[in-house]
């Protein structure tokens, strides 16, 4: 029997009972559909990190202490004659209470210096980052997040007004967009030497971000900085390290790292449901081959071989399953696509996912067809013919 033929009497079969065909299929839409779904959430979310952490910029390096008095002032002094190092910022941080005439929140306050908007280029959502602020002390000025002005009832009309941290009023200068400011969310942002005034010590620092004059030189400029540091701190052998140094590569590739695996776990969880519509298959297929027995049995008596029995069948189960996959693959990108807007991150259609899924959807039609298709061409004509 022609392939095609075939095909054309599984679809014409499939047509014929539309009921069972669609409640046979729904395993296999469900299945691909949550394969689709669950894949594109994950890859959706960890793309949108990603995209946040490539805007910290691939020349900068991050420095942060293990304890509060791991780095200070002076280590910066030093990192900035350090030949491939551009620019250098400082920070400092500390916790305290925020409240304006609305409402009140404890918040992550950071202190940065004049060159911060250089290394990070934080988006602004209204207003102005902190202006060169460095010579003038005591200079009450805070940017903030656009999460923690919404904690504190502000808007885009607050600009100038007043707020207290702790018990020190501050005028607000300026909110973040925290949708492309990785790290803003929750935070408020002041001069560095106000900082060191109200909630961190001199001359300790939280970290210290250093731009490379290119993105070439950052392996060496780590271990350069890695030698420098220690030096410094006396830390010799085998002696653990007071500071670490991360790069915005080594933070892309641990969370690549983390996508694959969820991906991997999410498929996998999915491709559960897969098996049962493929189980469901088999069941129906099976129930088919007992109801088709004598038209079998005619098709034999009169010259059908068990070899075109048999791939009648299976093409059945394969239509089946990838008619039922290819339903599942455009629900699923709907699915992906209406979680993509509510969760706020990336939607792309992914062309290999999309084959793979229903490459997999084909291949469960062949593996459970395979029983009932062997069952089919395995019947004597003789017995097939007596069967009512």
């Amino acid at each position: 029997m022609n392939i095609l033929i075939a095909a054309r009497l599984a679809f014409a079969r499939i047509i014929a009972t539309k009921t069972r065909s669609g409640l046979t299929m729904l395993g296999i839409i469900i299945g691909v559909m949550a394969l689709i779904a669950l894949v594109s959430v994950a890859q959706g979310a960890t793309s949108g990190i990603q995209d946040q952490f490539k805007g910290l910029g691939a020349r900068n390096l991050t420095i942060t202490g293990t304890t509060n008095q791991s780095i200070t002032v002076d280590d910066v002094i030093e990192i900035a004659r350090e030949p491939g190092v551009d620019i250098v910022s400082e920070t400092v941080s500390g916790r305290a209470t925020i409240s304006s005439n609305q409402a009140s929140t404890r918040a992550q306050v950071i202190g940065v210096d004049s060159d911060y908007i250089t290394v990070v280029d934080p988006d602004i959502f209204v207003g102005s980052f902190l202006p060169n602020v460095e010579n003038t002390k005591d200079a009450r000025l805070i940017v903030l997040s656009s999460s923690l002005a919404s904690d504190l009832e502000l808007d885009a009309y607050s600009i100038n007004s007043t707020i207290a941290v702790g018990s020190t009023e501050f005028t607000v200068v300026g909110i973040l967009d925290d949708a492309d400011g990785f790290g803003s969310q929750g935070s408020a942002y002041i001069p560095l030497d106000t900082a060191f005034k109200y909630v961190a010590v001199p001359p300790y620092l939280s970290s210290i971000t250093v731009q490379t004059i290119n993105e070439e030189i950052v392996p060496e400029v780590t271990a350069n900085l890695t030698s420098l540091l220690k030096a410094r701190h006396n830390i010799s052998g085998e002696r653990e390290a007071d500071f670490v140094i991360v790069d915005a590569s080594q933070l892309l590739d641990a969370i690549g790292t983390v996508q694959q695996f969820l991906s991997l776990l999410l498929g996998g969880i999915a491709s559960i449901s897969l098996v049962v519509g493929g189980i469901g298959i088999m069941n129906i297929m099976l129930v088919s081959v007992r109801e088709r027995t004598r038209e079998i049995g005619i098709r034999r008596a009169i010259g059908a071989q068990q070899s075109q029995i048999l791939t009648q069948f299976l093409i059945e189960a394969i239509v089946l399953s990838l008619v039922g996959g290819i339903i599942g693959v455009i629900i699923g990108e709907i699915v992906a696509y209406f979680l993509a807007q509510l969760g706020q991150w990336n939607f792309a259609l992914s062309p290999t996912m999309i084959l793979a899924s229903l490459g997999f959807s084909m291949f469960i039609g062949v593996v459970f067809g395979v029983w009932p298709a062997r069952t089919a061409s395995k019947l004597k004509p003789v017995e097939a013919l007596r069967f009512e």
